[in-house]
């Protein structure tokens, strides 16, 4: 595929404040349930939605989004310094973003229709996208799989099982349209998928060398308990993950936050907090309705965090005649 050159001029590095916290996860309903207490007791007593040592990540450009009708972008990756989503109104649809002085337009680049899943549902629903080695993947959370296109737009394949079952277990997937969120690929054999909320989660799918492709691995983790502090009534989410050589990054969206974590063995570890509640919540930015945060998808290159909300079709405070979705671009911290 023939790539552009970069799509944003170099910037400065930022600053960046680190703290530590250390969570651990768990499969089990118990401790499940006493995670969702503490979170709603520490959003109660800890109100303002992110914590008082967060570093505020500094804006280079708020874009509205033209291009696609109906535009929904729910998961963002960069690939050969271009920008791609998907939305998740768009079954058939890879969409690339192009910057365009004063707004980003977004048009489907690679489309295709997915081989059959094995499960009965309306929609695809793609809410997660990376990209690795010439090949995209994509999140579907009504057939909780993962769809491998290749940048040519062929090679379709689900190449990763049903994995409801596991996060059954792990007592994920409480919450209707509250399921997989995003993913990050660890390693050609190793992928990370995040699920959303109530509780949220995570869960790895690996093969090994001597496994066969359709009996991968696969293991879930309950993570709702974070140091993060929400508002009520939001409560502590993952809507994307992203990872590259600087590690692994989670979107938590309730908390308008890209969160640095560390991740190993089932325990999560929260290093830092990158906040954008200053833009999401600010006038100039804002939707009508801020009950609930907006950021879908998260991507990142060597100076850029890059960040797209969706806003279902809300209308922006600053106009109501507006009801465009936004791409946000940030310095990115060293």
């Amino acid at each position: 595929m023939n790539m552009p050159q970069d799509i944003w001029r170099s910037v400065q590095s930022y600053g960046r404040y680190p703290f530590c916290k250390t969570l651990k996860s768990c499969t089990t309903g118990v401790v499940v349930s006493a995670r969702r207490l503490l979170t709603c007791f520490t959003s109660l007593v800890l109100l303002g939605g992110s914590t008082a040592d967060a570093l505020e990540l500094e804006l280079l450009a708020a874009l509205p989004i033209d291009g696609l009708e109906n535009a929904q972008p729910s998961g963002l990756t960069v690939a050969g310094g271009v920008l791609f989503a998907v939305s998740d109104k768009h079954d058939h649809a890879i969409c690339r973003i192009d910057i365009r002085g004063d707004n980003a337009r977004m048009e489907p680049f690679i489309t295709f229709n997915a081989p059959w899943s094995g499960t009965w549902a309306k929609r695809l629903d793609f809410e997660g996208l990376a990209y690795r080695d010439g090949s995209f993947y994509l999140v579907s959370e009504s057939c909780l799989r993962v769809l491998h296109v290749s940048e040519n737009g062929g090679g379709l394949e689900w190449i990763t099982p049903n994995v409801g079952d596991a996060a059954a277990e792990a007592g994920l997937f409480g919450v209707k349209n509250a399921r997989l969120e995003g993913l990050a690929i660890l390693s050609p054999h190793r992928f990370l998928l995040a699920a959303e909320r109530g509780p949220r989660g995570l869960i790895e799918v690996w093969w090994e060398e001597t496994d066969e492709q359709d009996k991968p691995h696969i293991q879930a983790w309950a993570t709702d308990m974070t140091m993060l502090t929400l508002p009520e009534p939001r409560e502590v989410d993952f809507t994307d993950l992203h990872f590259d050589g600087g590690g692994l990054y989670a979107l938590v969206r309730n908390a308008d936050a890209v969160v640095p974590v560390n991740w190993s063995d089932g325990e999560l570890e929260e290093l830092d907090e990158w906040s954008f509640g200053h833009v999401v919540n600010d006038p100039t930015y804002a939707y009508e309705n801020q009950t609930f945060g907006k950021a879908e998808g998260l991507a990142m290159d060597d100076e850029r965090v890059y960040i797209v909300l969706d806003n279902n079709g809300q209308a922006r405070l600053a106009d109501d005649t507006d009801h465009r979705s936004q791409l946000l671009i940030f310095a990115r911290p060293d």
